[in-house]
């Protein structure tokens, strides 16, 4: 199943490559192949509900179409996010252990060991690298939400539509508005259950995102302050769940995750014979000397002996 799901996201990925490499106007891979499919079941949509706010609503049943159907997949993800940063959470001594121990290394194959016991804090206690994100998950939706976001921004009869009174050509002032509040909610949510120590990292570009957003759309169309809108209720919703099943994800991982191998199982000296960390690294990571590299004589010191050597020591007659 492992396999299968690394050559699916290796598919997947070489598939967005060659959308996104091939230009993101109304003349490249991604308008032509994604967008245009979308801007037709758009303005179906538009055809079907009819009226002045036809284009207006259509972009929201669009919308709210195709993150109910990646809803289930995105929960999914925060689900494996947040087991991730709870056994990281767990994992934290041990981490600091290993940190301790790296900046008192003496030398630097002391530090490659202190070094590589934090990798392997990782991989012995079965803790992902990348904290629980499917790249197949992200890669599945980046053409989805562009070719969307293109489908509307060039929607026919976009410069003449208007929803509920709003012109969806121009900038709304309140769209914006509700853009920069549902993201900032979202945030809030997002922040609840993050460790002190990485709100500090993190903290900040999760505040200022809903502020580059608001601004993106304050700039641009009405219709994209609209898709902003819709596609931040989802958001919301996802941000909520998981905060629902926070409680329940930590009692799981309280109860199922245990620490395999400590830092101190890591640190120690590797071996029957007692060898230390660093004589470890040293073998692993042997170096190739100067002298390995010159020319070597391979002619022999001793002349050769036998039926040919006898040949030429035989004086001449």
């Amino acid at each position: 199943m492992k396999l299968l799901k690394r050559y699916a996201t290796i598919l997947v990925v070489l598939f967005d490559i060659y959308l996104f490499t091939g230009g993101y106007g109304v003349h490249g891979r991604i308008y032509a192949l994604v967008s245009k499919p979308i801007a037709k079941i758009l303005l179906q949509i538009a055809d079907a509900v009819g009226g002045v706010n036809a284009i207006g609503w259509a972009i929201i049943i669009l919308t709210a179409i195709v993150r109910l159907i990646l809803l289930p997949i995105m929960v999914s993800q925060s689900k494996k996010t947040t087991i991730s940063q709870l056994k990281m959470q767990k994992l934290r001594p041990e981490f600091e252990k290993v940190q301790a121990a790296v900046k008192t290394a003496k030398t630097p194959a002391e530090q490659q060991a202190a070094s590589m016991a934090s990798m392997a804090l990782y991989r012995e206690n079965n803790i992902s690298l990348t904290g629980g994100v499917s790249w197949l998950t992200m890669a599945i939706q980046m053409p989805i939400f562009s070719g969307l976001y293109l489908a509307i921004m060039h929607a026919k009869g976009l410069k003449s539509a208007s929803f509920l009174g709003f012109d969806l050509s121009s900038p709304q002032i309140l769209f914006s508005v509700l853009v920069l509040v549902i993201y900032l909610w979202q945030a809030y949510l997002t922040q609840l259950h993050v460790p002190a120590a990485q709100k500090k990292q993190t903290g900040a570009l999760m505040w200022f995102m809903p502020i580059m957003i608001a601004g993106f759309t304050f700039v641009s169309s009405g219709a994209l302050g609209l898709y902003f809108i819709v596609g931040g209720v989802f958001v919301v919703a996802q941000a909520f769940i998981t905060h629902l099943m926070y409680a329940g994800l930590k009692k799981q991982v309280e109860e199922d995750f245990t620490i395999l191998k400590t830092a101190d199982d890591l640190l120690k000296p590797t071996g029957d014979n007692g060898q230390s960390a660093e004589n470890f690294v040293n073998q692993t990571t042997r170096r190739v000397r100067p002298e390995d590299l010159r020319p070597r004589d391979v002619t022999d010191e001793k002349p050769r002996e036998g039926r040919n050597a006898g040949k030429q020591n035989r004086p001449n007659d």
